[in-house]
């Protein structure tokens, strides 16, 4: 009968030895032993080891002890380097939970060293139990006995897995879903060997539990596959997006160093190799400045380091090195480069409040010529970007109306449709801001879409027509009149409303489009032949092109508020608007002056026979209640300055 039973013992804690091992050889043939973390993994999953194969060798004599006293002796040493290592086994599980978690990092020494006590009482009375018998003893027929002392090392490794289990409680939020329910299957596991033999001795569950849970725990928690960029051996983005997590969940201040380098697409072209790996190269420079993992790649060009428990003069030091270093060259294999880089430093959570807001500054594009980039500014422009999306999902823009007027008489002409931002959040947002910004992001079309539809229904009530308006002129984007089907497009928009298509201005800013004339005369030709007029907006800024002119067969030209007010102040600038107006008409084309703001200037344009006027001086743009209110008055409101 002990025989059998001697044997079913050893399968267990062959078991036990077997997981063990194959779990640190796997461990440590990933070489992910860094991190205080893995250590205390490959410490937990050695006492285990340990405990199994002690535990052989007790299965293995027990049964020849009548024997020899040499039997009798190796199983009672077995048995107390049993618990003498087993003991730690808790306290070592419940501070790998702490470093799981993150805790570790936020937890004083000195409570780290009181939490330390009950082990060191404990790991005491195992320690002196060969001399004291306090813990337990083998009596004349080697019938095991348990003392007092056994007991409150159980009480000990409870308290310490309440503890631990009351630590991932607290972080539970701050971990994803794969190593909760990994944490839930280890502790589960773990606590059902182990009160399995406590109930029933005989039963040697708790090795094998403990091992194959601790097996579970290195697939799903220690092992990072899913973390690491292989390719450089550093952390990956979803491995940053995690880490985030986990610092704003536990609301642990974290400086990051953002390094973005803003040249490395070049080097392949200027090397003539595409055996230039820039962020390999990179990587192992950064290696010697920090360990492995505390730096993160979360694409191409940018490199993120977690300076955790950095004070500002050591955060200083590490940015002088790395700027330093980047005014070096740098080399691989046979080839020599340069590389430029734009540092940023940010702090979770003062500047970076969400994960969203921390892969923004790792995205955003940086224009050379900065070492620094203020990280005030770039989360300014991701709040004012969720901004422009909020206001497009939600309809939030508005179209504000400019009048225009025929300069005899200031009889109205139309008005120039103008869309404002107005966000909850961020508040009021200059068109200077955030139209470029949509057009960066893509979302452009779907704003010029609102305010064409906005402008469409407001002809289709009526009420322009009504007040003897000639047409509301709405600004086109050339990135979106340049998208195949955008004719089709427009077309489907207009028609929706049912209105006559000559009520509606396009105006195209000469800036944008003189790059792009071929293909802007094909567009205009068929929005003119579909009868719809056009406008040049903003002559006179710089940007002017007669070939515009001539190609795109402008029904009006708008003469820039900059030309007015230059020709008010010395004769250069009068001849310049002079001669504009004359070759303007010449062409056969209309002028409307905009920044109109005085009676002397109007009076210097009725001299010139322009055709149109917009300008503060009739009004500045205003919303459509009080545009309305504007136009029902049937004169001009003198809004000044």
């Amino acid at each position: 009968m002990l025989q059998l039973r001697n044997q079913f013992h050893i399968a267990f804690y062959s078991a036990a030895l077997a997981i063990s091992i194959t779990v640190i050889v796997f461990t440590l043939l990933q070489r992910r032993t860094d991190r205080a973390q893995n250590k205390w993994f490959l410490l937990m999953m050695s006492i285990v080891a340990f405990n199994a194969a002690t535990s052989v060798v007790c299965s293995v004599t027990e049964p020849h002890i009548p024997d020899a006293d040499i039997f009798r002796y190796i199983y009672i040493i077995c048995q107390n380097l049993y618990f003498m290592t087993h003991t730690a086994l808790c306290p070592v599980m419940y501070y790998w939970v702490l470093n799981v978690t993150g805790t570790a990092r936020r937890r004083k020494r000195s409570v780290k060293l009181t939490l330390a006590a009950p082990f060191i009482i404990t790991e005491a009375f195992a320690l002196s139990n060969p001399i004291s018998n306090i813990v337990f003893y083998y009596d004349d027929n080697m019938q095991f006995n348990r003392q007092w002392a056994e007991y409150l090392i159980y009480g000990a490794a409870g308290l310490y897995f309440i503890l631990a289990v009351a630590e991932l409680m607290f972080s539970w939020k701050a971990m994803n879903t794969r190593r909760r329910i990994s944490m839930m299957y280890f502790f589960t596991l773990a606590l059902a060997g182990v009160v399995i033999q406590f109930i029933e001795i005989n039963i040697k569950s708790e090795l094998f539990a403990e091992s194959l849970a601790m097996m579970g725990a290195m697939l799903a928690v220690e092992s990072e596959d899913d973390r690491l960029d292989v390719d450089i051996n550093v952390y990956n983005r979803r491995a940053m997006q995690m880490d985030v997590h986990n610092f704003l969940t536990m609301h642990e201040n974290v400086p990051l160093i953002y390094v973005k380098v803003i040249n490395s697409h070049l080097i392949e072209r200027v090397t003539h190799s595409a055996n230039v790996d820039v962020p390999a190269v990179c990587a192992d420079h950064f290696r010697t400045l920090l360990p492995r993992y505390r730096i993160y790649h979360p694409n191409p060009s940018t490199f993120v380091l977690f300076c955790s428990n950095y004070t500002e003069d050591k955060l200083d030091e590490l940015e002088r090195k790395i700027t330093e270093r980047f005014k070096e060259i740098w080399k691989a294999g046979e080839s020599s480069f340069l590389l430029d880089a734009v540092l940023i430093r940010a702090s979770v959570p003062t500047d970076i409040h969400t994960i969203e807001d921390a892969l923004y500054i790792a995205d955003s594009i940086i224009p050379s010529g900065e070492t620094k980039t203020d990280v005030k500014q770039l989360m300014h422009r991701a709040e004012v970007e969720r901004a422009i999306r909020r206001c497009i999902h939600e309809h939030r823009f508005e179209v504000y109306y400019q009048p225009t007027y025929y300069l005899d008489e200031y009889r109205l002409h139309g008005a120039e449709a103008l869309v404002r931002m107005h966000d909850d959040t961020v508040g009021f947002v200059s068109p200077e801001e955030f139209i470029p910004m949509a057009e960066q992001m893509g979302v452009i079309e779907q704003i010029d879409d609102y305010v064409l539809s906005e402008v469409c229904a407001f002809l289709a009530s009526g009420v322009p027509a009504q007040h003897g308006m000639d047409c509301i002129n709405v600004n086109l984007s050339v990135i979106q009149c340049m998208r195949p089907g955008f004719f089709e497009h427009i077309i489907g928009i207009v028609d929706s409303y049912r209105i006559d298509h000559s009520l509606i201005n396009f105006e195209i800013t000469e800036s944008v489009g003189a790059e792009n004339y071929e293909k802007l005369a094909v567009v205009a030709h068929r929005l003119k032949s579909a009868g719809f007029s056009l406008s040049m907006d903003d002559y006179g800024t710089g940007y002017s092109n007669m070939e515009g002119i001539f190609s795109l067969n402008f029904d009006i030209i708008k003469i820039d508020k900059s030309l007015l007010w230059s020709a008010e102040k010395n004769e250069r600038g009068a001849v310049i608007l002079r001669n504009s107006v004359r070759m303007i008409h010449d062409l056969g084309c209309r002028v409307l002056t905009e920044g109109v703001e005085t009676q002397a200037q109007i009076a210097l344009l009725r001299g010139l026979d322009v055709d149109f006027l917009q300008g503060y001086y009739f009004s500045k743009p205003v919303p459509k209640d009080e545009f309305l209110n504007i136009i029902e008055k049937r004169q001009p409101q003198n809004a000044g300055r």
